[in-house]
């Protein structure tokens, strides 16, 4: 039996109010659930240090499959120099946007302190089709890419205009 789809991505912030308002206002998330963490449960089950604790917000899209979960922990935040894209772990997170909606989504992203890394461009990804997106840094530096997807008929058009076989 496989599991599920992905049911939230936490992502360890700086300032939660912040973060969460980032998320809020340039991509139209909906704050859900707002809690603390802490305790030797949390501890145990996430393997973290003692007297570790935590502030944090859920915030939801347009479904309640992949949710993005806010952590402020206790501490001092601190970002490791990372190696890009050759770095091992997460490397964007990528959100899913109607091709009518990206310019907009765009304006709100660096209204909202967003750091586009381009402008929305069209791409075309081999057997696949043409894709529009754009990448941005969060208010922590984390990489996100908003991006356009062919339709399903558009996809098949490609696929049939590639083989030759007008299938």
């Amino acid at each position: 039996m496989p599991v599920s789809e992905v049911h939230h991505v936490a992502v360890t912030v700086s300032d939660l109010e912040r973060a969460a308002s980032f998320y809020e206002h340039a991509l139209g998330y909906r704050r859900t659930l707002r809690t603390d963490v802490g305790g030797p449960g949390i501890e145990t089950s996430l393997g973290l240090p003692a007297g570790t604790t935590g502030k944090v917000q859920y915030l939801q899209g347009p479904s309640q499959v992949g949710q993005l979960e806010l952590i402020e922990w206790n501490g001092t935040a601190t970002r490791t120099p990372s190696a890009g894209h050759l770095e091992l772990g997460t490397f964007l997170l990528s959100f899913e946007v109607p091709r009518e909606e990206l310019a907009d989504v765009y304006a709100k992203v660096v209204e909202h302190g967003g750091e586009p890394l381009t402008e929305p461009n069209r791409v075309l990804l081999e057997n696949y089709g043409y894709i529009e997106a754009f990448a941005c840094r969060d208010p922590d530096d984390n990489l996100l890419e908003f991006v356009s997807l062919p339709t399903r008929e558009e996809i098949r058009a490609l696929r049939a205009e590639s083989s030759g076989s007008g299938q």
